[in-house]
């Protein structure tokens, strides 16, 4: 704290009283005070002279307090500064931004820039002045190898005055009247030693030194790091921002110091990791993306995504995860995931290469998230959200477990006492029906095993039910249906009808008479098929208005014609059972002209021949709803 009166809030010697040398001697041999020789700023008094050297003094006094208190928060990019390709094949861009080298000096971007990496006079010329790095001996056309793209503070004087002598027989000179503060772009050679193999192979190995060993050579303290890229004589073959660069303020975030590693290196590894596997999907586009995680990676961070096509849902075998590891797959609702793998980034990486018996005690889990509706109806038919998934690496007899192959063993063909798949098989398999290239969420688990199955539920009191209730009869009875939803009541089981009033009692229903009708409709259709009404009948039709956005695509529809909230068309698309996907196509079209030919479309098939309303969904469906 700072006062005009008193200065800054620390201790002084009484008036300012110069203190004895002897005295000051005595308590600085006796450790009782300490000097920070970087600190000494000038005393200001009247009548005394001011040199060059004082004023310099006391920039270099606040420069140094700047530059601590930097340290504080920690190296790393503040905002921006995201390296990207440039439009050739030998130069990047750097976006604007602003962020701290680990020595505490602010480094500013103003603007979006463009560097040419085969620019080798500027480089070697920027490279030698700031004494960045050595310059490399071969053209930088034919530079090879990893590099570390920073930014390093850089200053230099400029724009020249006239000075007046300084004594009486002097000569006027002229000296630079500024010092401008700059930012120097820098490649930094990785020594990663490891020239004999692919980049793509050295990328692996390069994020696990640095993410599994914490490596940091090359890496130099007074800059900030950005990406590393690999060039290829010149050519840049891959970028990779997060190998190397850190978000600011994550530094010492550390795990209660037990040796965790830091918040900004766990985040930086899942974001490198994901980058890493976007690009691994687009190089295996045609190959397919069934594949064993170490083709590509060497380690993976705690939690981050696997391709689903890994997984084999007639066998459930997955090939991703080394033979070794536990690999769970588990159903959870959708709207727990990101607790879980934020539970998961506290736990270290995994890494690939350790040996069979160093990964036996490490455990995955691979989630299938679900809208919570639709959990409801998958537990009504499974007794677990959670099965094991086998290795599908074949000639690992020898790594199987004892009870593995003894189920292994198969009876004469002509001999069949396995009947039919269990009705679960069957459910999991469903819920595995995803595209091949969708990527599925995994999360490390704690060796420590716990039941993981359990998930929240909303408990309801009998005062809320109650409540509940009261409110979907004044709904209904408002909409003119509360006859319909009593004859669902009248064939419903006690489940159901109990099922019913938590079902239709979303705040979405009231929202939209459309989604209403329609789920009404599609109860309706199941009495008719064996006139009673069952619970999982409910869960059905629940899973088929489940998701959480339900009801903006028709709202959607209702901005662009006043039809859709006509009776008539409302009780038209319910017949055809087709509600909820209106509503998803709906809500997928952005562009306006197609909402307004998809909208025209709807309500001419409906008034001309409703019968053909699930086939004109279906292809806009097909379209935009991938």
């Amino acid at each position: 704290m700072f006062s005009p009166t008193n200065g800054p809030a620390r201790e002084t010697f009484p008036a300012r009283e110069r203190v004895d040398s002897d005295l000051l001697e005595q308590m600085i041999s006796a450790g009782t005070i300490i000097i920070d020789n970087r600190r000494r700023r000038p005393l200001y008094f009247d009548g005394r002279f001011l040199a060059a050297r004082d004023l310099t003094r006391e920039q270099n006094y606040f420069l140094s307090r700047q530059s601590d208190i930097g340290r504080v928060a920690g190296g790393g990019v503040i905002h921006g500064l995201s390296v990207s390709g440039g439009g050739t094949a030998t130069s990047i861009q750097i976006e604007r931004g602003h962020g701290l080298t680990s020595a505490g000096e602010v480094l500013v971007l103003d603007e979006t820039i463009a560097v040419e990496l085969t620019d080798i006079t500027e480089m070697q010329r920027l490279d030698a002045a700031f004494g960045i790095s050595q310059i490399p001996s071969e053209p930088a056309r034919n530079r090879s190898g990893l590099f570390i793209v920073a930014l390093r503070p850089v200053e230099f004087t400029a724009n020249p005055i006239a000075s007046y002598p300084t004594t009486i027989t002097g000569s006027r000179s002229v000296e630079d009247g500024d010092i401008v503060e700059a930012v120097a772009v820098t490649l930094v050679p990785y020594l990663d030693q490891s020239s004999n193999i692919d980049f793509l192979s050295r990328r692996a190995l390069v994020a696990r030194e640095i993410f599994v060993g914490r490596a940091t050579r090359g890496i130099p303290s007074a800059t900030l790091p950005l990406a590393m890229i690999a060039l290829d004589r010149g050519v840049v073959r891959w970028i990779d921002q997060f190998m190397v660069r850190r978000e600011v303020g994550a530094e010492h975030s550390n795990t209660i110091g037990l040796g965790f590693a830091p918040r900004a290196l766990r985040e930086a590894h899942l974001l490198q990791y994901e980058q890493h596997l976007a690009e691994v999907v687009k190089l295996r586009a045609t190959r397919g993306l069934r594949f064993a995680g170490t083709e590509h990676f060497q380690c993976l961070p705690p939690a981050g995504h696997v391709p689903a096509a890994t997984i084999d849902p007639a066998d459930f075998s997955q090939m991703f995860f080394p033979a070794e590891i536990d690999v769970d797959l588990s159903i959870v609702p959708a709207d727990e995931v990101p607790v879980l793998l934020e539970e998961s980034m506290f736990l270290p990486p995994i890494d690939l290469m350790l040996s069979g018996a160093e990964q036996d005690s490490t455990s995955v889990q691979i989630l299938i998230p679900v809208p919570r509706e639709r959990l409801r109806l998958l537990l009504s038919s499974l007794t677990s959200t959670t099965r094991v998934l086998k290795p599908a690496a074949p000639g690992l007899v020898a790594r199987r477990k004892p009870l593995e192959s003894l189920m292994s063993l198969t009876l004469p063909r002509n001999v069949d006492i396995t009947g039919p798949a269990a009705p679960t098989d069957a459910v999991w398999a469903n819920a595995l029906v995803i595209p091949s290239d969708r990527l599925l969420w995994y999360v490390r688990r704690r060796n420590l095993q716990y039941k993981s199955e359990f998930v929240g539920t909303e408990v309801r009191t009998s005062g809320e039910e109650t409540e509940a209730e009261k409110k979907l009869i004044e709904l209904l009875t408002q909409m003119k249906i509360l006859t319909r939803y009593n004859k669902l009541g009248d064939a419903a089981t006690t489940l159901a009808k109990a099922e019913l009033v938590t079902f239709l009692d979303s705040p979405k229903f009231a929202q939209s008479k459309m989604l209403l009708v329609g789920a009404i409709r599609e109860l309706e259709a199941k009495i008719e098929s064996d006139q009673k009404l069952e619970r999982n009948e409910v869960l059905i039709v629940e899973d088929r208005f489940a998701d959480a956005a339900a009801g903006e695509g028709i709202a959607r529809l209702n901005t662009v014609s006043d039809e859709f909230s006509n009776d008539k068309m409302i009780k038209i698309f319910a017949d055809a059972q087709v509600v909820p996907e209106i509503d998803r196509v709906a809500r997928s079209i952005t562009v306006q002209e197609l909402q307004q030919k998809f909208a025209e479309g709807l309500l001419d098939i409906g008034q001309g021949n409703p019968a053909e309303l699930p086939e004109f969904v279906k292809k806009w469906a097909e379209e935009f709803t991938r």
